[in-house]
C-alpha cells in the first residue's frame, strides 16, 4: 500500500519541485533584466516540460547512475535552449546581450542538475533506510540467486530486499546464502506478499512455466535472471541490479509509474467534471423516477473484484427490484428482476453512471477491464487461460471489450474467453490516446443506446 501510494505521489511532488525550481530561475531573470512576466514565460515552462517527458529525462530509477542521469538532463536542456532560440527567432523576436544568455542558461542548467541529483541522492537515502522498498522473491539454487542477493545486500539504496534464495525444490540447497525452502511450499497467501519474483533461467524450462503461472495469477511482477549475467549488454529488454542483469517477462505500459500516474490524473480530472456537471443533476432526477416505480434504495452497492484482487463496493443505480439473489443469478436484458425504467437504464449502461465516484476515489479507472462480481470470477477463474491478468490493474467503467459490443449479460466460456483476450490486448497496448479511443466509441454506443431506446 505504501509504494502504492509512493507511485502515485512521487511524480506529482516531483513536477511541483521542478516547477519551482523554473519559476524561480525565471523570477531572477527577470529581476536581472527589468522586464516583467508576460505569456511568453508560460509557453517556455510549458515547452520545457513537454521535452523533459518527451526525452523521460525526468525519470529516476532504483538503478538510473548518476552520470546517466546527468547525460539525460543535459540532452533535454541543450533541446530546450535550441528549440526556445528558434521559437524566438520566428516568432517573438526578443533580444538580448549574449551576457545574458550564458548567465540565464547557466543558472538554469545548474539548478536543475542540482535538483535532479539531489532527488536522486533523498530517494536513494530513502530507500537504504526501508522506505519504497520492492519485496522481492528469488528462485535459484544456483550461482544466479547467490549473486542477485548478495548485489541487494550490498545495494541498500536500490530499494530491493530478500531474506534468502529459495530453491524450485528440496535439492541442492546453497549454502554461501540463507536457503528459505522450496518454492513449491510456499501457500498463495505467503508469496502475494513478495513485490516482485527473480528466478535463474537454469531452472528446467517446466519449472520456470509454473513459476510464471503462478505470479501471472497474483498478479506478481516476475522477471528472469538469463545466462549472461555478467556482460554489459545495452539490449533494450535487460535491466540491472548493480552488477546482475535480469530480464523483464510481458512488462505492460502501465508497469510504468508514470504512465500509471498519467492515467491516474486524466480519471481525477475525468471523473470530477462528469461528477460536478451530470451526476450533480443525474443522481436527484434518477433517484425520483427510481424511487416512484419501485421500492428500495436509489444505490445498488455490489462487491466486485478489482486491483490485484481487492474487493470494492462498486455502485450503480439499482435498476431491478429488491431481491435477495443479486449476487449468486446474474441478469440478463430481460430479466424479470428489472423494472421498467431499470430496464431502460441496462440497455442504455446509465446504470453505471454512479462508478465515476468510484473512480474519483480510486477503486476503478475510466477505461479499463469491466469488474465482475465475485461469483462469476470464481465461475471462470480456472477455465479461462489468463483470467487474473484483467486484474493487474484498476477495473474500468467502460474498456476494450465494452467499445466492440462486448457488454451485459456473458452468455458462454467463448464469450468470456474473447474478453480477456481483449482485456490483456488493452493492458499491452495502452496509452492516453488508446483511452481517449476508448471513451469516444464508448459514448457513440451510449449515445445510440439511449437514443434507440427513448
Amino acid at each position: 500500500m505504501t509504494t502504492n501510494r509512493f507511485k502515485i505521489y512521487f511524480p506529482i511532488l516531483y513536477y511541483f519541485g521542478e516547477f519551482l525550481v523554473i519559476l524561480f530561475t525565471t523570477q531572477i531573470m527577470l529581476a536581472y533584466t527589468f522586464t516583467k512576466w508576460t505569456f511568453v514565460n508560460y509557453l517556455f515552462i510549458a515547452l520545457w516540460f513537454l521535452i523533459s517527458i518527451g526525452f523521460k529525462s525526468h525519470v529516476i530509477g532504483r538503478d538510473i547512475k548518476k552520470l546517466k542521469l546527468i547525460r539525460s538532463s543535459l540532452k533535454s536542456l541543450f533541446f530546450f535552449s535550441g528549440l526556445s532560440s528558434i521559437f524566438n527567432l520566428l516568432f517573438f523576436g526578443l533580444q538580448f546581450y549574449l551576457s545574458t544568455i550564458i548567465i540565464a542558461a547557466t543558472i538554469f542548467y545548474f539548478l536543475i542538475l542540482f535538483y535532479r541529483l539531489s532527488i536522486d541522492t533523498i530517494l536513494e537515502k530513502y530507500r537504504a533506510t526501508g522506505g519504497n522498498i520492492l519485496k522481492c522473491l528469488i528462485i535459484g539454487n544456483n550461482s544466479h540467486g547467490s549473486e542477485l542477493y548478495n548485489e541487494i545486500l550490498k545495494y541498500p539504496e536500490l530499494g530491493f530486499r530478500s531474506e534468502g534464495v529459495f530453491s524450485y525444490n528440496n535439492k541442492n540447497r546453497p549454502n554461501s546464502v540463507p536457503y528459505l525452502g522450496s518454492f513449491n511450499d510456499i501457500s498463495e497467501i505467503d508469496l502475494i506478499k513478495y513485490d516482485r519474483i527473480f528466478f535463474s533461467n537454469k531452472l528446467s524450462l517446466k519449472s520456470q512455466e509454473n513459476i510464471i503461472k503462478k505470479a501471472d495469477k497474483l498478479n506478481i511482477k516476475v522477471s528472469y535472471i538469463p545466462e549472461l549475467a555478467f556482460y554489459d549488454l545495452k539490449n533494450f529488454f535487460i535491466s540491472k541490479i548493480a552488477t546482475v542483469p535480469y530480464v523483464d517477462i510481458k512488462s505492460f505500459p502501465l508497469d510504468n509509474i508514470y504512465n500509471l500516474a498519467i492515467k491516474r490524473l486524466f480519471d481525477i480530472i475525468f471523473s470530477f467534471f462528469v461528477i460536478i456537471f451530470i451526476l450533480s443533476w443525474m443522481l436527484p432526477i434518477f433517484g425520483l423516477i427510481i424511487k416512484l416505480t419501485s421500492k428500495g434504495p436509489v444505490l445498488f452497492f455490489q462487491k466486485r473484484e478489482g486491483y490485484k484482487g481487492q474487493v470494492f463496493n462498486c455502485i450503480k443505480f439499482r435498476s431491478m427490484v429488491v431481491n435477495d439473489i443479486s449476487d449468486s443469478v446474474m441478469a440478463d436484458d430481460n430479466d424479470i428482476r428489472l423494472t421498467k425504467f431499470g430496464k431502460f437504464m441496462r440497455l442504455s449502461t446509465l446504470d453505471e453512471m454512479p462508478q465515476f465516484i468510484n473512480v474519483f476515489f480510486g477503486d476503478m479507472s475510466i477505461v479499463g477491464p469491466r469488474p465482475h462480481p465475485l461469483k462469476l470470477n470464481n465461475d471462470y477463474r480456472n477455465k479461462v487461460t489468463s483470467f487474473d491478468k484483467r486484474h493487474r490493474f484498476k477495473p474500468g467503467i467502460t474498456g476494450l471489450a465494452q467499445s466492440l459490443g462486448y457488454s451485459g449479460f456473458i452468455s458462454s466460456l467463448k464469450d468470456m474467453n474473447d474478453r480477456v483476450k481483449l482485456d490483456v490486448f488493452y493492458f499491452k497496448n495502452w496509452s492516453i490516446f488508446f483511452d481517449l479511443k476508448i471513451i469516444l466509441s464508448t459514448v457513440f454506443i451510449l449515445f445510440r443506446g439511449v437514443f434507440s431506446r427513448a
